[in-house]
């Protein structure tokens, strides 16, 4: 039977029956039934155009794409093809290099990067997929779908020629990957949902240059322009042949006007090329948004690739997040179509890939607002903080949602849910990536597995998937696999464990520190399968006990992603509750469950120290996008003493980690609430902490510093017992009246100064320090600005008119006589001297008598 349909060429018959049908033929339905046909299924694809799309769209792999291109048989293809990228700078308008961001190795067997011209890889993957058996109908529009209990059909037409009868597909199940207009998803009535991105308007230029070996000496590899009046991107390589370049359109431009061939030519002019130097192989502008799918299924019915998201191209992650889809696809159908598994397998796919995508997105999102804002303010921050070497890290990619995979929590190995390592091995004398020697269920280990590890129900349980172990070793030995570069046992050891379960997308299922977890893992494996919907045959899952399935219990999935040093002996439970929901959300990096927390309509952020203040809803959202996606798994945000409650206000004292910001910061927060929301958060720390050049440098100019922060968008509700105490204590400092002190503080007082890095216990104590240090202290004579807090405690925001450091905050709890039993005060250390703040710390040392 032919493999390709053509009209006019070869006739395309009535009805063709089919294991599977896909709609859409572009590198995701290529790739897609590639790999179904490589497995034995008899797949056709219905596409509407005639030939190959002969202009790019696409134009970035990473290696995870690179290892299913692997495994479809085309990667050493596509490598001669694509270029690898080594770096990506980010530059002023003025090509000023701000940062230099390196780009290595993947951890998939190829590099982390490549750079392709789509048509020609598509020039590869069509013949491979044609060569496994796909047959091709092209020229076909899908019209209607249709679907009963056990079969799907397709009707489709002739795009040319409205009159020909139609032809039907039928088929076991229909895929759509039809890309972002999908025909299929609008068939099946699903509506996507945008998240959150406005549309961005860019003219996308692919140019051709008559010498490929020419050098451009303003372009070294790829740079990102980060130019407020008209963000672009420049590409030297796309793929080994061609350039890329992207514009931003301003508002109001005219995007048929700007596309014209003669301002395409003004806008490379830019960058020194000429019509002398080669050709336009296009200028388009494109409409770059933010959606997903809700439903990636509808009974026999799928989605893939675009046709259930679309996102930005900041990351370059469209198509690779398309291929993903494709390899998690392919394994759950395969085993629905060999009745391993019940069809609610395949709903699967949209839990593990729909959470994956949604993280991926809002990755897209915050990088592309990071890097094309057109806020001075926000591009100032932006390139002073690059400038200072606090380039953001590669975006920590999310892990795969709920599904076939160890549930997450708190001690969940970051290794979960996520691509297992490739590395080159050896065995009997052959050397290759470790895919090439099976694919299908892997154990990996460090270490040799015991023969009497397992019992037999989890023995007949792992040979019935297939599993194969796969013991990977530095060492040579009897069926070891020889560890050639070492790739594997940096990675066990890196990740703290020993062995790992290998899904056949090549996906980990889970790891273990130790090989005496394994069975335990087995287990949690056998219960993820039949709970998902898999058919074991050789053993009683109905039967099995759910106890062994660790990390699944509540009290697991509820351990805190922070350490639990929180002081909250002075909060009501829901007070507690709140706060540990909060910064539970943000160390998590989960943008919306973060916002949540804030007053949907009355709100007003702002940092006491460096001046930035985000006033309203949509733009202390924005500061989640643009921030959250960039903190690694190791950065954590988290509280160490609450004081107050969610009516008169509370006090914070927090930390945060280095990992999120690049400074260690150790601050208090005064938060006021409305109805249980947040609607004002003012952080005060220490800049010498952070890093006092790095502050002064990102620190707003006294000129435009907001130095109402906000307090008057708010009505104070502090309890009358706390702002006494708090009047008391600094008209007391003020006068150097040591009787006041001594009747506002407890006789086991302690003093804190954040800055200074001292600590004083005992009132006795505290009023020597104060008096030797009467005169020096920043807060001396301040006033109060704002308190929040009840009778057990609080905090308040003081300022200075006269000195160095203009502003501060206190937290403090108070007995039930209303004395200050703890004080803890921070303020602004970079902005004084270094003899003074070596003065102030030395005078907290008790003095000879």
């Amino acid at each position: 039977m032919p493999t390709d349909f053509e009209p006019g060429a070869t006739p395309i018959p009535e009805h063709i029956s089919c294991d599977i049908a896909i709609v859409g033929y572009g590198p995701v339905g290529m790739v897609l039934s590639g790999l179904l046909a490589q497995r034995g299924f008899d797949v056709v694809v219905v596409e509407r155009h005639h030939t190959l799309y002969p202009l790019a769209r696409a134009g970035h792999y990473d290696g995870e794409t690179m290892r299913t291109f692997q495994e479809l048989g085309v990667a050493g293809a596509v490598e001669v093809a694509a270029q690898p990228m080594l770096q990506w700078d980010l530059v002023t308008a003025a090509k000023e290099v701000l940062a230099t961001i390196h780009i290595g190795e993947g951890g998939a067997g190829w590099k982390e990067s490549y750079l392709s011209y789509q048509p020609e890889i598509e020039r590869i993957l069509d013949p491979r997929a044609r060569e496994l058996g796909v047959r091709v109908c092209r020229g076909l529009k899908a019209e209607r779908i249709e679907q009963s209990a056990d079969r799907a059909t397709v009707t489709c037409r002739q795009v040319d020629d409205d009159k020909a009868a139609p032809t039907v597909v039928d088929a076991a199940y229909v895929i759509g990957a039809d890309g972002a207009n999908s025909f299929v998803r609008s068939a099946l009535g699903i509506e996507r949902a945008e998240l959150g991105y406005a549309p961005m308007d860019s003219l996308v230029i692919d140019f051709k240059l008559d010498d490929p070996d020419r050098e451009i000496a303003d372009m070294p590899e790829v740079l990102q322009v980060l130019d407020i009046d008209r963000p672009q991107l420049a590409g030297r390589w796309e793929g080994r042949n061609y350039m890329r370049f992207e514009f931003g359109l301003l508002e109001g431009e005219d995007p048929d006007g700007f596309a014209s061939e003669d301002n395409c030519w003004k806008l490379l002019a830019m960058w020194g090329l000429t019509p002398e130097d080669g050709h336009i192989e296009r200028g388009v502008v494109y409409r770059f948004e933010a959606t997903l799918a809700p439903r990636w299924r509808d009974g026999r019915v799928l989605l893939a690739g675009d046709a259930a998201h679309t996102m930005p191209p900041t990351m370059g992650q469209g198509l690779c997040s398309g291929i993903r889809d494709v390899i998690n696809l392919v394994w759950k159908l395969t085993a629905v179509m060999h009745g391993d598994a019940d069809q609610s397998l395949l709903d699967t796919i949209e839990s593990e890939r729909g959470p994956h995508v949604r993280g991926l997105i809002e990755r897209c999102v915050a990088l592309g607002e990071l890097w094309n804002t057109r806020d001075p303010q926000a591009a100032h921050r932006r390139d002073e903080m690059l400038r200072m070497g606090t380039v953001p890290p590669a975006p920590v990619f999310p892990r795969i949602g709920a599904g076939i995979v160890v549930p997450e929590s708190a001690n969940s190995p970051i290794t979960d849910g996520r691509p297992a390592p490739q590395a080159r091995v050896a065995r009997n004398g052959r050397v290759d990536r470790l895919d090439e020697f099976g694919h299908g269920w892997k154990i990996i280990t460090r270490h040799a597995v015991p023969q009497d590890l397992f019992t037999d129900e989890q023995r007949k349980a792992l040979e019935e998937l297939g599993v194969e172990f796969a013991h990977v070793s530095r060492g040579p030995g009897p069926d070891y696999y020889v560890d050639l570069d070492g790739e594997y046992d940096l990675w066990f050891r890196k990740h703290g464990v020993r062995a790992f379960v290998q899904r056949p997308d090549k996906y980990v299922f889970g790891a273990v520190a130790e090989l005496e977890e394994l069975p335990r893992l087995v287990d949690q494996l056998i219960d993820s399968l039949a709970e998902a919907g898999w058919n074991f045959r050789s053993i009683d899952t109905g039967s099995r006990s759910r106890a062994h399935a660790g990390g699944t219990s509540a009290a697991a999935g509820a351990e805190l992603p922070y350490p639990g040093l929180v002081d909250a002996r002075h909060v009501n439970e829901e007070t507690e509750q709140f706060f540990t929901s909060f910064f539970t959300a943000k160390t998590r990096r989960r943008i919306e469950e973060t916002h949540a927390h804030f007053h949907p309509e009355q709100i007003y952020y702002a940092d006491g120290t460096l001046g930035w203040e985000f006033p309203d809803n949509e733009t202390l959202h924005g500061v989640w996008k643009q921030y959250m996606p960039f903190w690694g798994d190791q950065a954590k945000t988290y509280p160490v003493q609450l004081l107050g409650d969610t009516t008169a206000g509370a006090a914070v004292v927090l930390t945060d980690t280095p990992e999120l910001f690049g400074g260690e910061i150790r601050a208090i927060a005064i938060v006021d609430f409305l109805d249980d929301k947040v609607v004002r958060w003012i952080d005060y720390w220490d800049g010498r902490g952070f890093g006092a050049h790095a502050a002064a440098q990102l620190r707003v100019v006294p000129d435009t510093f907001p130095d109402a922060l906000g307090v008057d968008t708010v009505t104070p509700r502090q309890a009358p017992v706390l702002g006494s105490a708090v009047a008391h204590l600094m008209a007391a400092i003020r006068d150097g009246d040591n009787s006041g002190l001594n009747e506002v503080f407890a006789y086991d007082a302690t003093l804190e100064d954040f800055a200074l890095r001292t600590q004083l216990r005992g009132r006795a104590a505290i009023l020597r320090y104060l008096g030797r240090a009467s005169g020096r202290l920043p807060y001396q004579g301040a006033t109060v600005r704002h308190i929040v807090g009840n009778e057990q405690g609080g905090g308040f925001e003081w300022t200075a008119e006269a000195g160095v450091v203009p502003r501060g905050a206190a937290a403090l709890t108070l007995n039930s006589e209303g004395q200050i039993t703890s004080l803890s005060i921070v303020w602004d250390g970079s902005l004084m001297a270094d003899d003074e703040i070596l003065t102030l710390a030395a005078l907290a040392v008790e003095p000879r008598r």
